[in-house]
């Protein structure tokens, strides 16, 4: 499993025979500038260390990003205070134009658009990666045992890593947005991990995926399950390994996956499926949102009813800009954004640092 980079980039899986996506020295010296690391790195060996580098500086440089969806790439260069809409965009277009959106454009993705990217970023070091399909947990960030247990369909991709060697695989997965791992998990039950913030911690359990009634759900699939550690506000996890010592604080779902390789067809049924049905998260939702430093995000959304809501009552529509350190934390540095092509073009370049003028082909 050592590295292996094409002369040609390969930028999306195929199959017939399967062939694995994955960079050439040049795209992977550019992903690294991307992710503000400098090229020189590409021609590390891969490790622990290594992985966990690259998966904390994907997190804090690459947004989770649904604007593809909804607004067409010539619409933000016009900067005419246009109204913006919803489901006007491209989609998540995935191979070439993934890698150009997210690398030389500096924009961020949703999961099917930035973690098999960063497999392909992976594998030129010598990883060895398996795609693997997954649950989203719906009650997002609720105590299951008064929520109960509510899952989307497989609308999730992460990934498994391991490398010569490595005597032990790894969770992996930068295209969560709001609460996904920022460091790579051992994959062995009950493992935990940090995160950035002393409010979260993360655990790992192989198990049933748990549901409220087995009558209706009659066959759970087997696999592992990453918990979220919630704490109250002021709260902090003294250590990962004994986060449940904190008062009051409770594991809730994430995702749930089994250890079973995609096809890339698979892949590109679920990006259509979270790129145009009424059922999936973000065909109706605006939204990009950065990892800080801190462990707290900063989003910029719109199309969420509650948020929607509490927008000023002015003829205008808004988008809600603001900052929060926890997930239970207080909302600060709130602002509400015309949603117009100049407004939101401008927090997202001053913001989340996107490149929007058009290139000459």
């Amino acid at each position: 499993m050592g590295s292996a980079r094409p002369d040609e980039s390969v930028y999306l899986s195929q199959s017939n025979p399967y062939r694995p996506a994955i960079l050439n020295l040049a795209d992977s010296r550019a992903y690294l500038e991307r992710i503000g690391l400098e090229a020189d790195w590409a021609t590390q060996q891969p490790s622990i260390d290594l992985l966990t580098k690259l998966s904390v500086a994907h997190h804090l440089s690459v947004p989770f990003d649904t604007s593809a969806l909804h607004v067409p790439l010539d619409a933000w260069s016009k900067r005419d205070a246009s109204r913006l809409g919803m489901r006007h965009g491209p989609g998540m277009q995935l191979g070439e134009p993934n890698f150009e959106r997210i690398v030389s454009r500096r924009h961020g993705g949703f999961c099917y658009a930035l973690n098999p990217l960063f497999a392909s970023l992976l594998r030129g070091f010598g990883f060895r990666v398996s795609e693997v399909a997954a649950r989203v947990y719906l009650h997002r960030g609720k105590d299951p045992q008064e929520a109960g247990y509510l899952w989307s369909c497989n609308t999730h991709v992460a990934l498994i890593v391991d490398w010569r060697d490595s005597n032990a695989r790894y969770l992996v997965d930068v295209g969560f947005g709001g609460g996904g791992p920022p460091y790579p998990i051992q994959l062995q039950d009950a493992a935990t991990a940090p995160s950035l913030s002393t409010c979260e911690s993360f655990m790992l359990r192989e198990q049933q995926m748990p549901v409220d009634d087995t009558a209706a759900f009659p066959d759970p699939p087997m696999g592992w399950t990453l918990y979220r550690r919630v704490v109250p506000v002021g709260a902090a996890i003294p250590d990962h390994t004994a986060a449940e010592s904190v008062p009051d604080s409770y594991w809730t779902p994430c995702i749930h996956f089994s250890l079973a390789t995609m096809a890339p067809e698979d892949t590109l049924m679920g990006n259509l499926f979270n790129c145009t049905s009424e059922n999936a998260a973000f065909t109706n939702v605006f939204v990009v949102s950065r990892l800080l430093p801190n462990g707290g995000r900063q989003t910029l959304c719109r199309g969420i009813p509650a948020v929607d809501a509490s927008a000023p009552q002015d003829g205008t529509s808004y988008a809600k800009l603001y900052t929060k350190d926890s997930l239970k934390g207080e909302e600060y540095d709130i602002a509400w954004i015309p949603f117009d092509n100049r407004s939101i073009g401008r927090v997202l370049e001053e913001n989340f640092g996107f490149s929007l003028e058009l290139r000459q082909p």
